[in-house]
């Protein structure tokens, strides 16, 4: 099936407020209605000391934008938000801040509701991520260090605003872990310890054994870099690199709802260098795309490939110079690549940086790039239940203003 990436589009237009300096990796996440909540740190120029602050503000199916929400305190240093929505609109909101893990919930209005609460219970705490049940109840994952060692701990964060109590996961490394959630409110949080990647599920009543995923790799580097996608079931799918040995690789293990554990399958490979970043979406029939990075002959370039739901690896297609990537898939697998790439120019900075989208097809086929800006990096990106997708990046340019589009 072809697809075409040259359809209707919307016009990008300012997410930030003027005045504001945006940091890079914002974040989107869409609703089953369509309506998407933005997230991303800025500092107010206007003031002496511009702390970062995580703000946030909804753009509505209809077209329509909200306000901003500022949901950090002023004179703290947040960074690093990362967001999740329910079926209606109800989302959390979770970052680092000041070596503590914190969070909020924000309405399917964009109100803010209830308290800024810390969820970490120990310093320094990182990397945190979230995911929401389709009626609203969040799990936050993160990494945090106990008298000098790592640990893996989440915790819950209801729709008023309210803390469940944190639960420690195992131990862990400084690496950011991976969470997914089913349409039955069942997490799968995964996430690397050095020597292994290890994952448990997470009911509202239980909490799983510790599964390792990887006990037949040898990677003397360690992992990182862990994603997870879930269908609606429960089956999950686990990606992570493994460093050291040849090369860096990227893998893919299957760990069914009813516990099974499949052999880790090689998905880039084993003549790749591979690059530092990779992403995985997964739809609700456990199809799965994953892309990642490599080096050749010193440039980053991407390549993608299809994982069934049945643990089949299609093609791999070779995808261009590019990095950064980020993928969405609807409800029956048409999805989206964002990514941006470095480009070289005859003036200083003597370097600029493009912000492209692929469409893909739920066969996996992979669409022509579009150019969404020449001044935008590190996009991230969303999917409606049918195939309609926001992007959100920020300007590379001063003063970095966060800016969105949604298509095709």
């Amino acid at each position: 099936m072809a697809v075409n990436a040259e359809a209707a589009w919307t016009s990008a237009w300012n997410v930030s407020a003027p005045g504001w300096f945006a940091a890079d990796s914002p974040q989107v996440s869409i609703d089953r209605q369509g309506d998407a909540l933005l997230a991303w740190t800025a500092g107010d120029q206007s003031t002496t000391y511009s702390y970062q602050r995580v703000q946030t503000r909804v753009k509505f199916a209809n077209g329509t934008t909200g306000a901003i929400r500022t949901l950090s305190p002023d004179g703290t240093a947040a960074s690093w938000p990362e967001a999740d929505s329910d079926d209606t609109g109800d989302s959390a909101v979770v970052w680092q801040q000041d070596s503590q893990v914190v969070g909020r919930r924000v309405s399917a209005s964009g109100s803010v509701v209830g308290p800024l609460q810390k969820l970490s219970t120990s310093a320094p705490a990182t990397t945190p991520v979230v995911a929401v049940t389709p009626g609203g109840t969040a799990l936050a994952a993160w990494t945090e260090s106990r008298n000098g060692s790592w640990y893996a701990v989440a915790r819950r964060l209801y729709l008023d605003g309210t803390l469940g109590a944190a639960l420690t996961l195992g131990s862990g490394s400084a690496e950011k872990p991976a969470i997914g959630v089913d349409r039955n409110g069942r997490f799968v949080v995964a996430w690397a310890r050095g020597s292994d990647v290890a994952a448990k599920r997470i009911t509202s009543t239980t909490v799983s054994s510790t599964k390792v995923l990887t006990s037949s790799i040898a990677s003397y580097g360690g992992f990182g870099m862990v994603r997870v996608g879930v269908d609606r079931d429960g089956d999950a799918v686990v990606s992570y690199r493994s460093g050291g040995g040849d090369r860096p690789q990227v893998w893919a293990s299957r760990w069914s709802r009813t516990g099974t554990l499949g052999a880790p399958l090689r998905i880039s490979a084993a003549t790749d260098n591979v690059g530092s970043h990779h992403a995985l979406a997964t739809d609700l029939d456990g199809d799965s795309v994953i892309v990642w990075t490599r080096y050749d002959n010193g440039k980053l370039e991407l390549l993608g490939r299809r994982l069934s739901a049945g643990g089949t690896r299609g093609s791999v297609t070779a995808l261009g110079a590019g990095d950064r990537p980020d993928l969405a898939l609807d409800d029956d697998g048409d999805g989206m690549l964002v990514f941006h790439t470095v480009l070289p120019k005859s003036t200083p900075p003597y370097s600029y940086t493009r912000t492209s989208a692929r469409l893909i097809s739920r066969s996996g086929v992979f669409g022509t790039a579009r150019t969404l800006t020449s001044d935008g990096r590190v996009p991230q990106v969303d999917a409606r239940p049918s195939s309609r997708f926001t992007v959100i990046w920020q300007q590379e340019t001063y003063p970095y203003t966060i800016k969105s589009v949604v298509g095709p």
